[in-house]
This record gives C-alpha cells, structure tokens and sequence, in this order.
C-alpha cells in the first residue's frame, strides 16, 4: 500500500544556487562584481538620455550646469570601471553554459505553509492569484517609462504586497459564502486580501528583485527569480536582461522549468523572454498528491509585432503541455492549471486580431472574456463603504440586474505614460474613483496602439491576463469567484495589477 504523501514536501530539484556547484557560484558572484561599476555608469549615463522637463529662466542654466557636471564625474566613473569589467565580461558569458534560468529561495525555516487540503472531509478550496508588470528596469531604462529609482518603488510594492499577504476574512484558505449570482469583477484600490501565488513581471533589475525576494519569502513562501537564460544564445542574440519574471507561492514548489522564446526584435531582443513553469502541491485526496500548474509568462512587446506573438502563443501552450505531462504522476488529483502574465495585446484593438483568435482562449479560459473583441458586460458601480467598485459576470446562471449600476466592459489594465506623475495617477484611491468614470478613464489609461481613435464608452486596452483550466476528467473542477482590477501599485508601475480568485471543488 502506497504512503501518504509528506507535508511540506520536499522540494525535490529545486536547490538554491542557479549553478550545480558552489566553485561556479562564487565565480559568478565575483564576475557581476567586476562588472557592476561599468554596468552602473552605464546605467547613469542611459537615464541622462530621457526626457524630462525642462525649467525656464535661470534655473535652466543652474540644471544644465548641474546635469553637466554630472556627466562629467560619470564619465570618469566609467573610465575607473572599464578596466574591471574587462575580465568579468568573459567570465559572466562562460558562466551562463553552467547556470539553471532561476534562482530559487526556499522560505525561512520558521515557515509553515497553510494547511493541506484534504477533500472530501473539506469539499472546496479558493487560491487567490495576483498578476502585475512593475516596470522594474534598470534606473536609466525606467526613467524612459516616466519610472525612475527601481529600489525605492520595489521597496513600497513590498509594502503594498504585504497587505495582501494577510489571510482573507474567509480565513488563510476559505472561500466566501455562495452568492445568489456568478461572481465577478471588481476594481479596488488594495491588494486583495489572502493571496497565494503571486505573479510578477519586468522585474529586471537584480537588486530590486532581492528586495521583493526578502518581503515575500519570510511572508508568503517560495519565490522564484532572477529568471531567463543570459549571455551568447542560438540566433546568435546576446541576452543581457532577464526574463522579469518573479513567481512566489504560499504553497510548497515541486519543481519549475524557465523555456526562452526564440526569436524576438527590437529591444526585446536583450531580454530573455519566455514561460516560467512551476508545480504546487495543494494538499492530499485519497493519499494522492492534490498539484496546481502554474504558467508565467510576458510577451513580446512592439504592438506591430502580432504574428511574433501568434508564434510564442504556440510555443508556451507546447511548452505547458509538456512541463504539465512531465512533472505530473499517474494519480495526481489536478485542481487548476493557471497561465498569467503581460501578453501585450488587447481584446478590443483591430490590429491584434490574430492574438485575439489565438487557440489559447480555446485552451485557457479568460473569464473577463466573451468572445472576439467581446468583454464580459460587468457592472461597476460607485464606490462603497469597503472602498470598492464591483460587478457581476452575467450569463445563464447569473443574478438579475441591481438598478443602481452601470454595466460597463472590463477596464483596460495599462496607464498612459504621460500622467503617471499626476497626483490622482499617484493615489491609490483617487485612481479608483478616476477610472469608475468615462472621463477618467480617457485620461488616465492609455490610448489605442498607433494614435487610433478612442471606442465609446472607452474601457482601456487590458494587456494583463490571468486564464484558467481545469483537467479533463479530474475530480476536482475550478470555477471564477472573483476578478479583480486594483489600483494598489498607483505611482509604482503603468500597470493595474490583476487578481483571479478560483473555487476548486468535488462535483457532487
């Protein structure tokens, strides 16, 4: 008779060095040693290069003679750095034939994950999932975005992430109460309470991604970063950024594999861009492991570019049949296979509509999504005491109508560039409110791709996706509870950050 399966299990391969022995560790350390002074004035001198406002009068001449002064001392700087970086270039480019795509940081040893869960004793189970793209790049790259200083901003989405660390009003894993109608969507200015798995994206800066590393692992559990295949690859294409992809989990990981896309253009071609894969044992049904797929993942990015896209589409859906097929045994009970990330690509632009056909929403389902060009008709109402907008999906079983609200698409999830400075752009809050408004939301999320004229009502172009699946013939089956648009990280990113919170049951 087969064992019960342990809890917490093991993680199995998953080890902390990205290298599989500590010599070839300490030699990477020292090579991004060596090259950290070059990179960094590098960096300096780039964010130098962005636009910015210029004063007048007077105190032009003073900011010109500053900024002067300034190019000068970094110019030195790299002169000082050049000579280090020399010896560190060649060692960083032969070290990558030797790394893992990931780093991974186990949780502390005082970490306990939630209890498992162990059906038909408890019937049902929520997850929440929280996708977000930070715009954490380099300072000199981020000041392009209207985003400067990566450290401090990853330091306040630490904060901001840790109040949805904390357990829901349900409990750490309880779901609400059924409602009379489907459950739906929400825009909210918090981070939703209870998360379990939590997706970033360009988080390529390697010191602000310590930063998340250090809040998330002793709160919520595992983490894995520092994601993407780096240096001289196939093409040839030298891949200087990562992937920015960051994966934590409240749940115990049993493996993770990172896979490259190919082919990329334009400045997309020096990141590493691909599909972070993991597997989460969730708790145990008949002394069978009870898993959970994740797939993470940020697409290419020029708008132009939709048959590239089309092409890494294929190639993740692959990609995630096959990890699925590989890391699962025999008598896994499956609850949820989930892909999340950035795809770049809208549901409402007629320049994305061979994204828009693509057989992953034959494959997935986006419970934001109706059809082609078709958004669920959600309503959004005024705020309420709870400080919320919310709606419901409306379908065959979904409640009547409430009077009082407004039925308006999904909101777009990506802000115009030009008004993140702007005070109500920076409040949480003031967002909310702004984007429950026709008005607000022409002005502050982003327009059409190429200048196109703006659709009435104007909802946003929603970039940002968190799709679901349940296994053919499981016995257990996932459901939508709620979707979520937060206004949490205003001021932090041009991104709304996205929530999905699943019901997984028996059938009866």
């Amino acid at each position: 008779m087969q064992s019960p399966p342990d809890w917490p299990p093991e993680p199995g391969a998953l080890r902390p060095s990205p290298f599989p022995h500590p010599a070839l560790h300490a030699l990477h350390s020292l090579a991004r040693m060596l090259l950290f002074p070059a990179y960094w004035t590098l960096d300096q001198l780039l964010g130098c290069w962005a636009p910015m406002a210029h004063p007048g009068g007077l105190r032009w001449l003073s900011a010109a003679a500053r900024a002067g002064a300034a190019l000068l001392l970094l110019l030195l700087l790299l002169l000082v750095g050049l000579p280090l970086a020399l010896p560190g270039l060649p060692l960083w480019l032969l070290l990558q034939a030797w790394r893992r795509p990931f780093c991974y940081q186990p949780p502390p040893q005082c970490w306990e994950p939630p209890a498992p869960w162990r059906p038909p004793a408890e019937p049902t189970r929520c997850f929440s999932f929280l996708s977000a793209n930070l715009c954490l790049l380099p300072d000199g790259l981020a000041h392009f975005s209207n985003l400067p200083h990566s450290q401090r901003r990853a330091d306040a989405v630490s904060s901001v992430l840790l109040t949805g660390l904390r357990p829901s009003r349900y409990g750490a894993t309880g779901c609400s109460p059924p409602p009379s109608g489907a459950p739906c969507g929400a825009l909210i200015a918090a981070v939703p309470a209870g998360l379990d798995f939590v997706c970033l994206q360009e988080v390529f800066d390697l010191r602000a991604a310590r930063r998340l590393v250090s809040c998330l692992a002793p709160n919520l559990g595992p983490v894995l970063y520092d994601v993407g295949t780096f240096g001289l690859q196939r093409g040839p294409h030298l891949k200087l950024l990562g992937g920015g992809l960051l994966l934590a989990s409240r749940y115990p990981l049993l493996r993770a594999v990172f896979r490259s896309f190919p082919h990329a253009r334009r400045e997309d071609a020096l990141a590493s861009k691909g599909l972070l894969s993991a597997q989460a044992q969730l708790g145990i049904l008949d002394g069978r492991r009870i898993v959970g797929f994740l797939h993470c993942t940020h697409l290419h990015a020029p708008s132009e570019d939709g048959p590239l896209r089309c092409k890494q589409l294929t190639l993740l859906l692959d990609w995630a049949e096959q990890f699925e097929a590989e890391s699962r045994q025999s008598d896994d009970a499956v609850a949820f296979s989930v892909l999340l990330g950035d795809l770049n690509f809208d549901n409402c632009s007629l320049d994305h509509a061979q994204e828009q056909e693509h057989q992953l929403f034959s494959r997935f389902q986006d419970p934001c999504r109706l059809g082609t060009r078709r958004e669920q008709p959600w309503a959004l109402g005024t705020a309420s005491g709870r400080g919320r907008t919310e709606g419901r999906l409306h379908g065959p079983h979904a409640g009547s109508r409430p009077r009082s609200r407004r039925y308006l698409s999904p909101p777009g999830t990506i802000l115009s560039t030009s008004m993140l400075r702007h005070s109500v752009a920076c409040s949480p809050e003031m967002l909310r409110r702004a984007l429950g408004r026709e008005e607000g939301r022409r002005r502050y999320l982003a327009g059409p791709p190429h200048g196109g004229r703006r659709a009435k009502p104007w909802q946003g172009r929603r970039l940002d996706y968190i799709t679901y699946r349940g296994a053919p013939a499981a016995p257990l089956s996932p459901e939508v509870e709620q979707v979520t648009f937060s206004t949490a990280l205003a001021g932090l990113t041009d991104h709304l950050a996205v929530g999905l919170r699943l019901r997984v049951s028996m059938p009866s």
